[in-house]
């Protein structure tokens, strides 16, 4: 498949990419254009241990991220949580498609990025991208509510050469990023360059406004990138189908995806795009610099 890179400066003539236009946000072929000074547009120097024009490509058959990806389509997710194994019930298409994984590592290079958090990260696929795009001293930090999940993923991951760049907290996300706040406010810890954000829609306002608010959590010029996928990581409830009670529902958080888009729109601190079904945000202060 074509790069995000390649299909951003052929946007005209590839498929892959397609432009919503929202409420006022910046998009079209070249949504970043409309802010020239931007540090995803700047050219970055490349690490000594890759390439400056290197692009994401597809995984060749048998590579850990082609297994992965493979045996999140095969499990059976609603059976495991009919059983227990999971907290949630999950789908096979919260996995990153390629062209959120394009996004990601094309996101990941323009940025520069060293390190990188990822709020809800279902198998890692997602995170296992964004690793081969880190620099061999970069990191992944990943969030994620469900056990399950990470132990499923993480003997893929353990088979990459990247795969030693991720490290996975289990629990509720939003003490885990309090706890990630603290450190950076006391000077424990390096601040992300770019951040991940594909959990409960319920609390993405919460996540997103603990980002931006906690001193040094986020380097100068972060960007951060929320997925606005309706159906995504929400808590499930049992209705009765055709007399089977033992199926499942989920809100669609709608609601809480257009308060947000609406809130980025409005918000004299922000400026905006939306991308691959991810708003992606950095300060406005930065485009000025």
């Amino acid at each position: 498949m074509a790069a995000a890179s390649t299909a951003i400066a052929t946007a005209g003539t590839t498929a892959a990419v397609q432009w919503q236009p929202t409420w006022g946000l910046a998009s079209g072929a070249m949504p970043a254009a409309s802010f020239p000074n931007s540090h995803l547009l700047r050219p970055v120097a490349p690490a000594a241990t890759r390439s400056a024009t290197a692009a994401w490509s597809a995984p060749q058959a048998g590579s850990p991220l082609a297994e992965l990806r493979a045996a999140v389509r095969e499990e059976d997710w609603e059976r495991n949580y009919e059983e227990g194994l999971t907290k949630i019930n999950m789908r096979a298409e919260w996995s990153a498609s390629s062209d959120r994984c394009s996004a990601l590592h094309f996101l990941a290079r323009a940025r520069g990025a060293s390190r990188v958090l990822e709020i809800g990260s279902f198998c890692g696929v997602g995170a296992l991208v964004l690793a081969e795009a880190l620099p061999a001293d970069g990191e992944v930090q990943v969030l994620e509510l469900d056990p399950f999940v990470v132990q499923f993923g993480r003997r893929f991951q353990l088979k990459s050469l990247s795969g030693s760049k991720i490290k996975s907290a289990v629990g509720p996300a939003l003490p885990a990023l309090e706890g990630l706040a603290r450190e950076a406010k006391a000077g424990r810890a390096k601040p992300f360059d770019l951040v991940i954000v594909d959990a409960d829609k319920e609390g993405m306002q919460e996540y997103f406004d603990l980002l931006w608010s906690s001193p040094n959590l986020l380097s100068e010029d972060a960007v951060v990138c929320v997925d606005m996928t309706p159906f995504k990581g929400q808590p499930p409830t049992r209705y009765v189908k055709y007399g089977f009670p033992h199926r499942w529902q989920s809100s669609s958080g709608q609601a809480e995806i257009d308060a947000l888009r609406t809130a980025v729109c409005e918000s004299p601190e922000f400026a905006a795009y939306e991308f691959e079904g991810l708003l992606i945000v950095q300060r406005k202060q930065v485009f000025s610099q």
